[in-house]
């Protein structure tokens, strides 16, 4: 699809994608359907590569921040905030999302999701608490990344917060509340908190028997 004919569809399908351009870098290479854009800020850089995507909300209030979508993605309610500066989400290539918020905020920190991810329905994935709790007027709960590798399947109504690493090839089961830790490849996790019930796995997008 030429530029042209992604640009005048955008116009029409994308609320606010034109008032946010001022002070700020958005390249679309994929047509955005029912979705919205709200930035307040300048100097942040969304890149969207072509994809398959519906009803995608995105609101960044802060400067210097980066959202990077890449290409063959097929994403369905996707809610994306960014709050703070030096930020990036990043969303690599061949993902399926089925709704799902994204929070990121604070500063320098980041959420990355790898290649080939499968993300059900109803998942958060959040990298603050959205509130300062201080010690002798000292922030000590600041934001921290959150890093999903290559190939990670999440299942529905499933939470990751701060600081969280899954190494590729992994399950979220139903339900889990993923709290921190670094964890390993090709393992199951379960739970509220969530914990590893089961290793040396894989896993396939074709049905089950």
């Amino acid at each position: 699809m030429n530029k042209l004919l992604i640009y005048i569809n955008n116009f029409f399908q994308v609320k606010n994608y034109f008032h946010t351009i001022k002070n700020n870098y958005i390249r679309l290479n994929t047509i955005l359907r029912q979705s919205r854009i709200n930035i307040k800020g300048i100097n942040n850089h969304i890149v969207i590569e072509n994809g398959d995507i519906k009803r995608l909300k995105i609101g960044i209030n802060g400067t210097n921040n980066i959202l990077n979508i890449h290409s063959n993605s097929i994403l369905r309610d996707l809610n994306i905030i960014i709050e703070g500066e030096n930020l990036e989400i990043v969303i690599k290539e061949n993902c399926e999302i089925g709704s799902a918020d994204l929070v990121c905020c604070g500063k320098k920190t980041s959420i990355s999701i790898g290649e080939n991810c499968l993300l059900a329905n109803n998942i958060e994935i959040r990298n603050c608490d959205g509130h300062s709790i201080l010690e002798n007027n000292q922030i000590i709960n600041h934001s921290k990344s959150i890093d999903i590798s290559n190939n990670v399947w999440i299942c529905q109504n499933v939470k990751i917060l701060k600081g969280v690493k899954i190494d590729s090839n992994s399950v979220v089961a139903l339900n889990s509340l993923v709290t921190h830790g670094d964890y390993p490849a090709n393992v199951i996790l379960a739970g509220s908190p969530a914990k590893i019930i089961k290793t040396n796995i894989s896993w396939s997008k074709e049905r089950t028997d």
